[in-house]
């Protein structure tokens, strides 16, 4: 705007979506412009589930509370049960006050069916769609909402779909041709719900707001990384999903990887959907899988209701991926997760080299821990002179405890978000296909595979088959 009042056309690089022209605040001594949520209806398929119930409604209670929906958000249960908004709302196993629950809905319909969609039917409102239903429903239910004609305005409609994205490489592919085909990928948020917690997202804070790490982050002064997700239960009535998934696809593939790309990616150059999705791809596409890889099963595995007698399916994985670019080159990524281990937590250690002249005996201790699940805290340990007359070194740890009592809910913030039209910490289609292919040679069935993709069996309570994973890394195992 001009001195004088004559508005002119703003100018807007490219690289800024529509949403963020909303998104900004622009001051002058006589305009302002505020941002307001783009949705005013969510619909849940499979309202009548577990993840609905346990996640998905009460995050949205959360927003509400906080005053962070739109005052006169809809939203809408859809199955294909046919329940009463009431049954619904006692099935959901809590009591909200009247004051939310005034602004729900509950609509039987058939996401296989496009004429019992119709019910849906809203030309009015900005709606977010979440497909809380099987992976192998997915691709008919976008064919079908396109059809119904609920996607066509990429402005105002988006999807958001439950990982997985696929049950491997090929069958990721053929879905993400029926999402390009009826979608635009600004419409689409694939969720993985680790991108949702506030101690993975800490990862990007701690990185590039701390000029402190870094001149350390690379491969000169990194020896080594090392990434655990360990479980110590079992498959807790689980066994049937588990089958079909095993630690390969329900860890290692998603959450596992996105750490990963957190850890290693370069800074982007903003911090928009649009860069951060862009280093994570450039990450996983120069990420290989090494040769050196367990796969384990826990001995008690096959006796569990709902497993195959001669399942293979593996329940621990424990293995070496490198990075190979100019930053990580050299660098292994060690990795481990699996269920019925000693200890459970989700956490990064990166082992920094010793100084080029060891002038004190005893290894060197500099590490930098994130522990991201439970008792998430982030950990520089250091050797320092021990009191005394002796020049003897003693482990120093600088600790920063994250304050669980101001944590979100990961869905309470990838809702959020959703609602929000910010794509930052949702999955590129560009990552789900990468990551596929970095795991694929571990879904090989048969004699043709080129690695041995036959579990060891370990005994519950061991960190995995012992004679094996010892030949992998010296591994700083957590406690």
């Amino acid at each position: 705007m001009s001195s004088n009042g004559l508005q002119y056309r703003l100018y807007w690089p490219r690289y800024i979506s529509g949403y963020e022209k909303v998104k900004m605040t622009i001051t002058t001594q006589t305009t302002m412009m505020e941002t307001e949520p783009l949705t005013r209806r969510i619909v849940i398929f499979g309202a009548a589930g577990d993840l609905c119930k346990k996640k998905l409604i009460p995050a949205l209670y959360e927003l509400w509370k906080k005053e962070l929906l739109p005052k006169d958000i809809l939203i809408v249960g859809a199955s294909r049960r046919d329940l009463p908004k009431e049954v619904w709302l006692e099935k959901l196993g809590k009591s909200y006050p009247e004051e939310f629950t005034t602004w729900m809905d509950f609509i039987s319909c058939d996401l296989d069916c496009k004429e019992s969609l119709m019910k849906l039917h809203d030309d009015s409102a900005d709606t977010t769609y979440f497909l809380s239903v099987p992976p192998e429903r997915y691709a008919n239910a976008i064919i079908n909402l396109k059809e119904a004609g609920f996607l066509d305005d990429p402005e105002h409609s988006r999807v958001v779909i439950e990982k997985p994205f696929g049950h491997d490489y090929k069958s990721a592919g053929r879905l993400q041709s029926v999402v390009e085909r009826h979608l635009r990928e600004k419409q689409v948020y694939r969720i993985d719900h680790y991108l949702g917690k506030d101690t993975v997202n800490n990862i990007l804070a701690s990185r590039f707001s701390n000029i402190l790490l870094e001149p350390l982050w690379n491969r000169q002064y990194i020896d080594e990384v090392q990434i655990f997700a360990t479980e110590t239960i079992s498959c807790e009535g689980r066994a049937q999903y588990y089958e079909t998934a095993g630690a390969v696809r329900d860890m290692l593939q998603n959450h596992i990887l996105q750490v990963l790309s957190l850890i290693a990616m370069e800074a982007p150059c903003r911090m928009n959907a649009r860069e951060l999705r862009r280093e994570k791809t450039k990450v996983l596409a120069a990420t290989r899988m090494s040769p050196t890889i367990i796969l384990g099963q826990y001995d008690s595995y096959r006796s569990e209701e709902g497993v195959d007698p001669n399942s293979s399916t593996p329940t621990y994985f424990a293995g070496t991926l490198f990075v190979d670019n100019w930053r990580w080159q050299g660098v292994p990524f060690n990795v481990m997760t699996g269920k019925n281990l000693p200890y459970q937590c989700v956490e990064v250690v990166i082992k920094l080299k010793a100084p080029p002249l060891n002038l004190y005996e005893g290894e060197t201790n500099d590490r930098i821990v994130m522990r991201l699940q439970p008792n998430p805290h982030l950990d520089i340990r250091m050797d320092i002179k021990s009191p005394g007359l002796n020049d003897d070194l003693e482990l120093a740890t600088l600790t920063y405890a994250y304050p669980e009592d101001r944590a979100v809910d990961g869905y309470e913030k990838l809702l959020y978000d959703a609602l929000n039209g910010d794509q930052s910490h949702f999955v590129h289609a560009d990552e789900v296909m990468e990551s596929w292919r970095i795991v694929d040679d571990l879904l090989c069935e048969g004699d043709q595979c080129q690695i041995r993709t036959v579990p060891y069996v370990y005994r519950p309570g061991s960190w995995g088959p012992q004679h094996k994973v010892d030949q992998i890394a010296n591994w700083d195992y957590p406690a």
